[in-house]
């Protein structure tokens, strides 16, 4: 039987450690996850179930390579002293062999350039088995076992597959596992997901309560200075409230924030706040603890059949409507062309799109997956009624002509 996000004082937590919490000058700060993760068994053994989101693998990746840190200038370096050799060394008799051999040395470090989507896959795919043995030995201490999940953009496409995923994230609190779970980047280096997005279709799949984001500053502010220190956020302040700071991986805070009003509609309470706080999980847990910016979940959790559209697909474009047909939708009815006011993205049917209004886009009115491509609706938007009915027609006409001219060939009707 599926356990559910509260039972008997249990509630279930995704923590998502972004690589703005872990980043140092020697590559990542092992305290602060060292700590975490102690946080997280002491949360275990009270009962509660904690799902663990982590950035870091490409960061990890390119550490061990030698691509930034200290050893980054290995390269130029080498190749200097490959230079001295040849100037200095003439008559030695390993001459050759010294040389052969510091260029060997060179050449791993003479492709050092980890830009663009092929170095991200190759920094993560070698920095993901040393990040995961990492998270192993450090919960092994506190005696806790961890199981990896990678999920990658496709797997959000697939409402299929996340319940899949779903279910074993379920079945691993249920065995008492610690579920670590990343983005793929070595099989989705191009994809812009990213992992704040991942941690909400984790929430969302998981039927968390309640989802932490730990950065490295304290709480959102309000102002450059970051003197203005927000508390609570609604989701629709969440999405429009503006924010300049960035952050180390491909998320930042405006990721956060977005990723928070959409876990909030889901039903799934946000907190936004520091790795470094004290008793970040504990206080997490806890719905009256004073902590970060918390933004409010506005629902109940959505049924299992709403739950790949309303918070784990992610959105391939926005359409922005007017009242009008906000008020038809809410009555039950369909969305009709004159309600379409605005067209944002580019997307191909069966893409989810949010519903936004279009005075304010800042409001979220729903999501759904839509029937016809973006290049389409955005031609239908600019027609009269009776120039609709002729490109439908002729769309249709094409669509089916083969067909048509088959069956006639074949003596049908």
């Amino acid at each position: 039987r599926q356990l559910t996000a509260k039972r008997g004082g249990m509630t279930r937590l995704v923590v998502k450690l972004g690589s703005s919490s872990i980043a140092s000058g020697e590559g990542l700060a092992l305290d602060v996850i060292a700590d975490l993760v102690t946080q997280i068994a002491a949360a275990q053994r009270e009962r509660h179930e904690v799902i663990l989101v982590t950035s870091g693998a490409a960061r990890l990746g390119r550490r061990l390579l030698a691509f930034e840190g200290p050893t980054a200038r290995a390269g130029p370096e080498l190749s200097r002293l490959v230079d001295a050799v040849r100037l200095t060394v003439t008559e030695a008799a390993d001459h050759e062999g010294l040389t052969r051999s510091l260029e060997t040395m060179l050449e791993r470090y003479g492709h050092a350039d980890l830009a663009g989507p092929l170095g991200v896959a190759l920094a993560a795919s070698v920095g993901q088995p040393a990040l995961m043995a990492l998270y192993h030995q450090l919960a092994a201490a506190v005696g806790m076992e961890v199981c990896q999940i990678l999920l990658s953009r496709s797997d959000l496409d697939s409402a299929e597959a996340m319940r899949d995923v779903g279910a074993v994230l379920l079945s691993a609190l249920h065995h008492g596992l610690l579920p670590v779970v990343n983005g793929n980047d070595t099989t989705d280096p191009k994809s812009e997901l990213d992992n704040d997005q991942i941690a909400v279709a984790v929430a969302v799949a998981a039927e968390a309560s309640r989802l932490t984001f730990l950065t490295n500053v304290r709480a959102v502010y309000g102002d450059d200075a970051m003197q203005d220190r927000v508390s609570r956020l609604t989701p629709e302040e969440a999405r429009a409230i503006r924010v300049s700071a960035a952050g180390e991986g491909r998320g930042g805070m405006r990721s956060k924030l977005n990723a928070a009003a959409r876990a909030a509609y889901c039903g799934v309470e946000c907190v936004i706040g520091s790795a470094r706080d004290a008793d970040v999980v504990a206080r997490s847990l806890s719905p009256r603890a004073r902590m970060g910016t918390v933004v409010r979940a506005v629902a109940g959790q959505l049924a299992p059949a709403e739950r790949w559209v309303g918070g784990i697909a992610y959105p391939m474009g926005t359409i922005g409507i007017n009242r009008d047909a906000e008020r038809s939708l809410r009555a039950g009815s369909t969305l009709f062309l004159s309600g379409v006011k605005r067209v944002d993205g580019e997307f191909e049917p069966g893409a989810v799109v949010e519903l936004v209004d279009v005075r304010h886009p800042e409001r979220l009115i729903g999501r759904g997956s839509v029937a016809m491509p973006s290049t389409i609706l955005r031609l239908l938007r600019a027609l009269t009624t009776d120039e609709v009915a002729d490109v439908l027609s002729i769309l249709f006409r094409l669509r089916h002509a083969p067909a048509l001219r088959g069956a006639a060939a074949d003596g049908a009707a």
